[in-house]
């Protein structure tokens, strides 16, 4: 597939403020991406140019690059030149588990968005889904507790396949893409809440594990209200567990 270039150089055009020049032209270019003036693949300016267009230093604008690189919107290629990445979900939340470990505060902060996400896509999911992809969710939970019984410490990835495949199943694209952006940082609040003092907790484990079995027996039998309660009431769990866990290591 041949690599395209932007049809115009008319958004990189124009001087920018003295203050934090380069984040601003790292929002610039970010702003270009949002409003579909840059796409996936497409070859940025080389930097001489970008710093004339701009009327800033190619040191600025370097500096401006590699922030962007740095977040994954763009890609370096020594000797070919800077292109914007596939801006895949999973490829621009890399290093959220970095932010995450840091950062217990982002834990609940993503537990809240989780709340407003979740149960209200398994009402959706509870009107669409078909017997096939209720026998998807049951594989996930064979595989889980089979993961219980020989390897505990593997159960934070089977948890987000559980919770996107839920989410997924709501038929909405959008609500889709959401959750699978989020998955890098739920695995991190996963493993926090399945674990403890650094070991994983089994208790923990089986706990998460059954309330998964409550969620899918409400989809199951196309209860959307009863689900979204089964959903809430599992993701709340995981909200007091975590706030737990931040006394008792404070």
């Amino acid at each position: 597939m041949p690599l395209r270039s932007p049809a115009s150089n008319a958004g990189f055009r124009g001087a920018v403020h003295r203050e934090a020049i380069s984040d601003q032209i790292t929002d610039r270019i970010l702003s270009m991406i949002r409003e579909q003036q840059l796409r996936p693949g497409d070859r940025l300016p080389p930097e001489r140019e970008l710093a004339v267009l701009m009327q800033v230093s190619r040191a600025t604008v370097r500096e401006a690059l590699r922030s962007l690189s740095m977040m994954n919107v763009i890609e370096l290629r020594h000797g070919s030149g800077t292109y914007v990445t596939s801006l895949e979900p999973q490829l621009l939340v890399q290093n959220f588990d970095l932010v995450f470990s840091l950062n217990d505060s982002s834990f609940l902060e993503l537990i809240e968005a989780r709340k407003v996400i979740e149960p209200g896509a398994i009402v959706l999911a509870a009107q669409r889904v078909t017997d096939a992809e209720m026998a998807a969710i049951q594989d996930v939970l064979a595989r889980s507790w089979e993961c219980l019984a020989s390897n505990p410490a593997g159960f934070p990835q089977l948890d987000i396949e559980f919770h996107n495949l839920i989410v997924s199943l709501s038929g909405n694209a959008l609500l889709t893409r959401i959750m699978q952006g989020i998955s890098q940082m739920s695995i991190a609040g996963s493993q926090r809440t399945a674990g403890e003092r650094g070991s994983v907790s089994p208790q923990r484990v089986e706990r998460a594990i059954r309330m998964h079995q409550g969620i899918y027996e409400a989809l199951a039998s196309r209860d959307g209200e009863l689900a979204r309660g089964r959903m809430l009431e599992h993701l709340q769990q995981v909200e007091y567990t975590l706030r737990g866990l931040f006394i008792d290591e404070s």
